[in-house]
């Protein structure tokens, strides 16, 4: 497949239909649900019927079994329709949790939470991050003691999407010394899982972010995801697929933005003719396009190596990361530039798409450690290449 036109025919059509979906069912409530700061759990539902979940997912716990290019169309088109917050939270959904029991679940697991999930019957989440841990994954606090029949949980996680809606939350937590962690289903049901949302976020409005706090919650053994103390790893090789979807969407945002800015600088005119029609405007979307462009090619160069080498493909997905969440916050901030003041309104949409993109270089690992990725790997390729010299001579 030519990782530069890696859509079929198939793709298409889910494309198209799907673009059907957001107009009818997503698009028309939009503006309610920024102004409630909160999405309708309905969406998810509808999401499920229609097939939109799970298009990656094996077709026996209700998936449509199909490949990863069909999630890029689903990401692009959630992108397109500029629904930051709603796109957060279905991808948080989807993409966050659902991997993990998907390849290391039982199939208990998969039909219990998985297959509801897909089905948009249930809302997940994923809970690595907390108060004072984040991108340092090996930080977390959060306590699973073994207590023989289950484990007693103590401890809060922060800024998890969905936490308030889920009725599952797949949790982080420390079993051990060191990287000694695992993964348990914790059901919200629980007593002891408490969840309040976080407020006075900058953006992303429609997506539910919650504090969650675990008291002396009773968790079941049958909750353990694959095997206790391996829980690093699992998240470690998860998070590559997390970081793609958000390179994708962040091309795709800069693309709606570029877009927005063209249609507008041939609308608006000042001193009697089109703003278009000035260099300096011209200039600037040159700009936007050609680095909307780059985004592309290393975000689906990304996919593509993803699919050849699973999460091995690591330098890649980091500098894909890094790169586009940076650069499709300056092709946004430049569209709303040339909105003048209407940008800074919301009328013409830029603003929120401004406010919802800065979340990018911060959430699925920041640009700082995806830099301390890259040059480590760097360093090692470098040591690669000095050996492959010298062994000729």
């Amino acid at each position: 497949m030519n990782p530069f036109h890696p859509f079929n025919e198939d793709h298409e059509l889910l494309r198209h239909s799907f673009r059907e979906f957001v107009k009818h069912e997503i698009a028309p409530y939009i503006e309610q649900w920024e102004a409630d700061k909160h999405c309708d759990r309905e969406v998810f539902r509808k999401m499920g019927e229609s097939g939109f979940l799970g298009v990656t997912y094996p077709e026996e716990f209700g998936g449509s079994g199909l490949d990863l290019w069909s999630a890029v169309v689903i990401a692009e088109e959630l992108a397109h329709a500029n629904v930051g917050g709603l796109s957060m939270s279905l991808y948080a959904h989807t993409y966050l949790p659902l991997p993990l029991i998907n390849a290391v679940g039982t199939t208990e697991q998969k039909m219990t939470y998985m297959a509801p999930a897909l089905r948009g019957e249930k809302v997940a989440a994923l809970a690595i991050t907390e108060p004072g841990a984040g991108s340092d994954v090996g930080g977390i606090k959060t306590t699973a003691k073994d207590m023989g029949d289950y484990y007693l949980v103590n401890g809060s996680k922060m800024f998890i999407t969905n936490g308030t809606m889920a009725d599952f939350v797949v949790t982080v937590v420390r079993t051990g010394e060191g990287y000694d962690m695992s993964v348990l289903i914790i059901d919200t049901s629980l007593p002891g899982f408490r969840a309040i949302p976080v407020k006075n976020k900058l953006g992303m409005h429609t997506s539910d972010t919650a504090q969650i706090f675990l008291e002396d919650c009773k968790v079941p053994k049958s909750a353990l995801l694959g095997y206790q103390g391996n829980g690093f790893y699992y998240i470690m090789n998860n998070i590559q697929e997390e970081r793609l979807i958000a390179c994708v969407m962040g091309w795709a945002s800069a693309e709606w933005a570029v877009y927005k800015a063209m249609q507008y600088a041939k609308e608006r005119e000042a001193f009697g003719r089109a703003i278009g029609k000035f260099q300096v405007i011209r200039h600037k979307l040159a700009q936007m396009a050609i680095k909307t462009e780059a985004c592309k090619s290393m975000a689906y160069r990304a996919v593509h190596e993803y699919l050849e080498q699973g999460p091995a493909a690591i330098k890649i997905i980091s500098m894909a990361k890094a790169f586009v969440c940076e650069q499709v916050q300056e092709v946004i901030d430049d569209a709303l530039q040339i909105h003048g003041g209407w940008g800074y309104m919301e009328d013409y949409g830029v603003a929120r798409a401004w406010r919802d993109a800065r979340l990018m270089t911060v959430g699925a690992g920041t640009t700082e450690v995806m830099h301390e990725i890259i040059s480590k790997l760097i360093v090692d390729d470098v040591r690669h290449q000095r050996q492959f010299v010298a062994a000729r001579g």
